[in-house]
């Protein structure tokens, strides 16, 4: 008996090792493991906040005279996200502001009309994002998850008018929050999956959920209406935007707010 003991406490010993070794699981959806002296992280990436806030924003919406900080974020041992110190961001192109060093972006009093990207190298990787300054018209706000709730990150909203045209867009943040500027003739609006595809999607349908309705976003016809706009006002979404998760291992429902 008390060989097996020693037996079994040497094999518990050894598999703890292989643990520790290879930095556990990170769970589903993650990326290369990336060990530093701030911790190991499996997951990187970059987002943009308003300056002295967390509330992140679509860096390709920034408001004239805003102040926005980049920064990287990265999920931890414990899956927790934390800021990653980083310096030495750099701004290539005119999108109408400067960028410091340490990732202030701040925007000027008159937009460029063009887009630029800041950069970033932690751990020998590059980060980078697109960065645009734009004159807010009247802004659209809200929240945009999926199903499993989370964050519906990267996928762009489009508000459209009473014709279909798109005139506003802007991408979901990292948090999931929706915030752009379009003109008061904007009524509708709905959802484009181009920026994340092609490869592996975790969304079962190019649909989504709002106001007690269902819409596809394949469908020309099938948009959601848009609060009304006021220019210089923010508008908010009366509830949240819900895009279907393939985890939640059912189709959705077919659209019913079509008009």
């Amino acid at each position: 008996m008390k060989h097996n003991q020693v037996i079994a406490g040497i094999l518990a010993a050894l598999f703890l090792l292989v643990i520790t070794a290879c930095g556990g699981s990170g769970g589903p959806g993650t990326t290369s493991t990336t060990s530093t002296t701030a911790g190991t992280f499996t997951s990187v990436r970059m987002e943009a906040v308003i300056n002295n806030t967390s509330t992140s924003i679509d860096p390709t919406n920034v408001f004239v005279n805003e102040q926005i900080k980049f920064r990287l974020t990265g999920v931890d041992e414990t899956s927790t996200r934390v800021v990653i110190p980083t310096s030495n961001y750099t701004l290539t192109g005119t999108p109408g502001g400067t960028l410091d060093t340490t990732g202030l972006f701040s925007a000027n009093s008159s937009p460029s009309g063009l887009s630029g990207t800041v950069s970033v190298t932690f751990e020998t990787l590059q980060y980078t994002s697109a960065v645009k300054v734009v004159t807010p018209a009247a802004i659209i706000t809200g929240l945009a998850r999926t199903t499993a709730g989370v964050p519906a990150k990267g996928i762009v909203i489009n508000a459209l008018n009473s014709s279909g045209t798109i005139v506003g867009s802007g991408t979901v943040a990292t948090t999931g929050a929706i915030r752009f500027s379009a003109p008061t003739s904007a009524v509708r609006f709905t959802a484009s999956f181009i920026p994340i595809d092609p490869g592996p999607n975790p969304y079962y349908a190019r649909q989504f959920a709002y106001g007690g309705k269902d819409y596809s976003t394949t469908i020309a016809s099938c948009t959601a209406p848009l609060p009304a706009l006021t220019n210089g006002v923010a508008s908010n979404l009366t509830t949240n935007v819900v895009f279907y998760a393939n985890s939640s291992g059912f189709p959705p429902p077919p659209p019913n707010g079509c008009q």
